[in-house]
């Protein structure tokens, strides 16, 4: 069935986030984890423990969509910047517990969307800001928008790496 083969892709693009990462970060050093780049200017910890956290808001919507689709979530409490970093303890927490919650994460929502391939087009609403209303994302778009996000954090790690000085 064509629309089986399909399925697969984001499936797989959603599982490659925690293998990419783990790769990036065989080797670094504490020190390593400090360093900045990307256009954010966020050190590679900061963007390891923000990956963690958009792919748990991301798993916790994807199942709400599946538990019930249409259901509202409302998002809008992701607010990122660096205070909040600050607040959350990015630059103190290590990455390795959080590296495996994500490989965990990842398996865990690819074996869900893989035994049902309809899953895919299950629905949720998200609310992504107070007194915005409320747009409309299948599963799929979900899961891809994430796989998205997470290349564009792994740039910016391998960006970070740039700085580091030769051994």
């Amino acid at each position: 069935m064509g629309d089986e083969r399909a399925s697969i892709q984001p499936v797989s693009e959603w599982l490659q986030a925690s293998r990419s990462l783990a790769i990036a970060l065989e080797g670094l050093t504490e020190d390593d984890l400090n360093l900045r780049g990307g256009p954010d200017g966020w050190s590679i910890g900061e963007n390891v423990h923000h990956m963690v956290e958009s792919y748990l808001a991301a798993c916790t919507i994807v199942i709400a969509a599946v538990g019930t689709s249409g259901y509202a979530y409302d998002c809008s409490w992701m607010n990122l910047d660096l205070a909040r970093m600050e607040r959350m303890g990015y630059s103190r927490v290590a990455v390795a517990p959080a590296v495996e919650v994500l490989s965990a994460l990842c398996r865990y929502v690819a074996a869900l969307l893989s035994a049902v391939p309809d899953l895919l087009r299950c629905e949720v609403k998200l609310l992504a800001a107070p007194g915005t209303e409320p747009y409309v994302m299948t599963v799929e778009e979900m899961i891809r928008q994430e796989a998205e996000h997470a290349r564009k954090h792994l740039q910016a790690v391998n960006d970070a790496l740039k700085q580091r000085l030769p051994s």
